[in-house]
């Protein structure tokens, strides 16, 4: 009887103390890096897949290895869509890919933000294209923000290009002085 009260005992306080040592463990939290990141605010109806190509003051020309992708799920209500250049990189320029998907209806564009630790430059919807081209793909009307998409052929590759005005910007967000 003696041996089974020890047991006993000992099963108890190996309980316990496991069950406060869980209890004591908190959750470890992933720290976010902190990124180069263009938020796009926008309304998609369908599911779609958006890109955000960048380059760095060694990088030439755009090219796939220097891409965010974004898969997006269409709403009926405008959204933000997060681009986080990887940690490290800080574009000195970017190239927006708004759609993949042929069958796209018409997107409409409230804003898009750059930000990098805590500096931040938002572009209105009225000023979209004071900063940025659309290509042939795209009729753009700025005064209310939406992007309509056009195929040549079987050829689709809807973007926006930046201009030359957008570059003070860029740098003032990435912290560098001019």
């Amino acid at each position: 009887m003696k041996k089974q009260f020890i047991f006993l005992n000992l099963v108890l306080i190996t309980l316990f103390i496991s069950c406060k040592n869980k209890e004591e463990a908190k959750p470890v939290e992933e720290v976010k890096a902190n990124t180069f990141d263009v938020i796009v605010d926008l309304k998609i109806e369908k599911d779609d897949e958006l890109i955000l190509f960048y380059k760095d003051p060694s990088i030439a020309y755009f090219d796939a290895k220097n891409t965010v992708y974004n898969g997006v799920k269409g709403k009926p209500e405008s959204q933000q869509i997060i681009f986080s250049v990887p940690e490290g990189i800080l574009p000195n320029d970017i190239r927006f890919d708004i759609s993949s998907n042929k069958e796209q209806n018409p997107i409409t564009i409230n804003s898009i933000t750059l930000s990098f630790e805590g500096r931040v430059f938002k572009i209105a919807q009225k000023d979209i294209l004071k900063y940025f081209t659309p290509n042939d793909f795209i009729k753009f009307d700025d005064s209310t923000g939406t992007a309509t998409f056009f195929k040549k052929g079987e050829e689709y590759d809807p973007y926006f290009l930046t201009k030359e005005i957008i570059y003070p910007q860029i740098e003032m967000v990435r912290g560098v002085k001019m």
